[in-house]
């Protein structure tokens, strides 16, 4: 089972590179691993080897950061959507914000709003995380229909 999970880290560290055009030299100087010792786990027979329990925790730490990176700039591409449309009902008519009103489920801007402004900070996220019993509804609610 240990192989297994081994095998699938280094095929997406491979992949990673593969959709960035890196080399494995570039690839293990981003990861901070030497070179000689990363290229030996993409070998085939018996040259290949597998990374110690250290270097998987490097990989993985790396990867997640990745994925961090990958879904912070959907977020930031997001907002800047959300502000355009935001804007749009901030300088419309009242007529137009309340047809906003009776779209959406106030409670679930509450919970994305407060969710936003905690991720700014880790001991009030937690805290916030602890205390918190609302969930975003709104898909829920709607498939219930």
């Amino acid at each position: 089972m240990q192989n297994k999970m081994i095998i699938e880290l280094l095929k997406r560290i491979n992949q990673f590179s593969q959709t960035r055009n890196l080399s494995k030299s570039e690839i293990a100087e981003l990861i901070g691993i030497p070179s000689s010792t990363f290229k030996k786990w993409f070998l085939e027979g018996k040259n290949k080897r597998t990374p110690s329990p250290s270097y998987v925790k490097k990989l993985e730490f790396f990867l997640e950061v990745q994925e961090a990176q990958r879904r912070s700039g959907k977020i930031r591409f997001l907002l800047l959507l959300l502000e355009d449309e935001l804007g749009w009902f901030r300088d419309g008519s009242t007529q137009t914000r309340e047809v906003f009103r009776e779209a959406l489920d106030l409670s679930d801007i509450g919970y994305i709003s407060s969710l936003l402004t905690m991720l700014g900070d880790e001991s009030k996220f937690v805290r916030w995380l602890t205390l918190s019993t609302n969930r975003f509804q709104y898909f829920k609610k709607r498939q219930g229909h």
